[in-house]
C-alpha cells in the first residue's frame, strides 16, 4: 500500500535540494573564480607596467615607432621567457609559406635510390604529403629486392609529429610493449592529448637511420623509435634534442605562434627533450657529397644494415 507525503514534507525536500544544488554550484563557481583571480594582480602588473612604457616611449621617443615591428617584438619577447620546448612566432607571411609547404604534393621532400643492394631515402622534410612519398619510396625499393634500407634525416627540423608517425608506422610492426603506441603526447595534467597508435603492416628488411646534431623534432622520433622498436640502428650524431610536442595557433592578423602543450613519449624509451637522441654508431660527416660511397655516415650505415642481415 503506497503512502501519501504530506505537502509539508514535499516542500521541504525541493527547498533541500535547491539549497544543495546552490551550494554546488556555489562551490563551482567559487573555485573558477579563485583561479582567475589567483593571477589577476600578476596580469594587471603586467599590463600596467607595458602601458607605462608604451606611453614614454609614445610621448618621448625621438624616433618613429613602428607598429608592427613592436607587436612582433612583444610576442617574441612574451614567447622567449618559456623555458620548455621550443615556442615562437611565424609573420603571417611566414605562416602562409609554411601551410604551403605543409600542404603542397608538388613539392618533394623525399628522395630515394639503391646503392649496392641497399635502399637509400633521404627526408629533406616532414610535410603533410611526405608519408605518402615515403611508402612510394619504400614500396618501389622492395620491388627492387634490397636487403636493407637507410633512412637519412640530417638537417631535418621538423614539428610534425604526426608525419613522422605515419612513416614509422609504415615499418614497424604492432606496438605491444612500452607506451603501445608510436608516440604519447602528455599535457601539463598528465593527460594523453594524442595517442599515435600502429597497425600490423612493416618491412622485412633491416633499417638504419643517419642523424646528426640538426635532426630536431619528427627526424628524432623517428631515429628513436625505430631502434625502440628492435628494426635498426642509429648513425651519426647526437641529436638536437626536442622531444616536446607543439601545435600551431593562428591569430587574428594571419600571424601564428608555435606552442609546445606537451612533451612527447616515444615507443620504450624515455622523453629525449633536452637530451638528444645518442648514436648507435657515433660519425662524424667526413665531407658533404651526393656519392654515397664518400659518405662515410652512409657507409656506417650500411655497414650496419649489411651486419643486421646476417
Amino acid at each position: 500500500m503506497h503512502k501519501k507525503i504530506s505537502v509539508g514534507l514535499t516542500i521541504t525536500i525541493t527547498i533541500f535540494t535547491i539549497m544543495v544544488t546552490a551550494l554546488i554550484t556555489t562551490a563551482v563557481t567559487m573555485s573558477i573564480y579563485s583561479t582567475l583571480v589567483s593571477d589577476l594582480p600578476e596580469r594587471e602588473a603586467m599590463y600596467d607596467s607595458l602601458s607605462e612604457i608604451d606611453t614614454i616611449i609614445r610621448n618621448e621617443y625621438y624616433g618613429i615607432l613602428e607598429e608592427e615591428t613592436v607587436n612582433d617584438a612583444i610576442t617574441d619577447g612574451y614567447l622567449s621567457t618559456l623555458t620548455i620546448g621550443r615556442n615562437y612566432m611565424m609573420t603571417a607571411d611566414e605562416f602562409a609559406e609554411y601551410q604551403k609547404k605543409q600542404n603542397s604534393t608538388d613539392i618533394a621532400s623525399v628522395e630515394f635510390r639503391k646503392h649496392s643492394g641497399v635502399g637509400y631515402i633521404k627526408i629533406t622534410d616532414f610535410t603533410d604529403s611526405t608519408p605518402d612519398e615515403f611508402k612510394a619510396a619504400v614500396n618501389s625499393l622492395l620491388n627492387e629486392s634490397v636487403t636493407g634500407i637507410v633512412i637519412d634525416v640530417r638537417d631535418t627540423d621538423s614539428i610534425n609529429i604526426k608525419a613522422a608517425a605515419m612513416i614509422i608506422d609504415r615499418i614497424v610492426p604492432l606496438a605491444t610493449d612500452g607506451t603501445k603506441s608510436i608516440a604519447t603526447a602528455v599535457d601539463r595534467n598528465n593527460t594523453n592529448i594524442v595517442v599515435f597508435a600502429t597497425d600490423t603492416e612493416s618491412v622485412s628488411v633491416p633499417v638504419s637511420v643517419i642523424v646528426n646534431e640538426k635532426t630536431s623534432g619528427a627526424g628524432e622520433l623517428l631515429a628513436c623509435d625505430i631502434r625502440d622498436f628492435g628494426k635498426g640502428t642509429v648513425v651519426g650524431k647526437k641529436t638536437a634534442g626536442n622531444g616536446s610536442y607543439q601545435k600551431v595557433f593562428e591569430l587574428s592578423d594571419g600571424s601564428a605562434i608555435v606552442l609546445t602543450v606537451a612533451k612527447l613519449l616515444p615507443y620504450k624509451s624515455d622523453c629525449y627533450d633536452g637530451i638528444g637522441v645518442m648514436p648507435d654508431y657515433e660519425a662524424a660527416l667526413n665531407q658533404k657529397t651526393d656519392d654515397l660511397s664518400k659518405d662515410n655516415q652512409f657507409m656506417q650505415a650500411y655497414a650496419a644494415v649489411t651486419a643486421m642481415q646476417k
